[in-house]
């Protein structure tokens, strides 16, 4: 996810291929948008940590040596709450990068209350996409903090509300409105992105995503629809 001057945007080039498989570096050098905010999260049994009470919000980093998805400058946000984290100038190698529903299912097999991987893909793509539409949408650090809530929500429970103390997450901070209000809108949203993780046993894993690749033949068939519509348009402003 890249931040750029002003607003949210993701790591956004269309990839000609799949990212390399060579170790990547990641730099997180603080808090993207100033400031965590304190959060009040129950796990349940879909993670190890049964609450979390701290900081959450959009990291400010920078990714190399990962192929078309490398950026100067972008916002990540933390997968899991299990991992602690330190902001530092120093960069960090030996991240992998990996598609996100090959990750999420990896992560259910090792606890099944977890969402299904595709699922939990496709939920964070449409999230992203809702927040990339507008810059404004996520410029703060309370919108940010929602964010990663939303995310959180995303990455352990199956439901979309952080309301729900029957689900295997939910939080009680005043952020957790904003959050769920992020999630009903990104439910409503077409997910134009792919979604990816950056793993390191030892660190935080984080979220990356890129504009999908149109299938094959999509650009040539709207070609063709576009030229097959030119002669129309002609003969109709004769």
């Amino acid at each position: 996810m890249v931040k750029a001057a002003g607003g949210l945007a993701l790591a956004a080039a269309v990839l000609a291929c799949a990212p390399t498989a060579q170790a990547a570096v990641v730099t997180l050098s603080g808090w993207a948008f100033g400031s965590g905010n304190a959060v009040a999260s129950t796990t349940g049994g879909a993670s190890s940590l049964p609450s979390y009470s701290g900081l959450a919000g959009g990291f400010a980093a920078a990714l190399g040596e990962a192929g078309a998805l490398d950026t100067p400058s972008f916002v990540t946000y933390s997968i899991e709450l299990e991992q602690p984290f330190a902001f530092s100038g120093t960069p960090v190698g030996g991240y992998a990068v990996q598609d996100a529903a090959s990750y999420f299912a990896a992560r259910r097999l090792d606890n099944a209350l977890r969402p299904e991987g595709s699922l939990v893909a496709e939920r964070l793509g449409r999230l992203f996409s809702w927040a990339q539409a507008d810059a404004t949408r996520v410029d703060t650090a309370a919108e940010s903090t929602a964010l990663q809530l939303a995310v959180w929500n995303i990455v352990y429970d199956s439901d979309l509300s952080l309301f729900n103390p029957a689900g295997n997450y939910s939080d009680t901070s005043g952020h957790a409105v904003l959050a769920n209000i992020m999630m009903a809108n990104a439910s409503l949203t077409a997910n134009r992105l792919e979604v990816f993780a950056l793993t390191n046993s030892g660190q935080p894993d984080l979220l990356v995503t890129s504009l999908k690749v149109p299938a094959p033949g999509t650009l040539a068939l709207a070609g063709l629809a576009l030229a097959a519509l030119l002669p129309l348009r002609r003969r109709a402003g004769a």
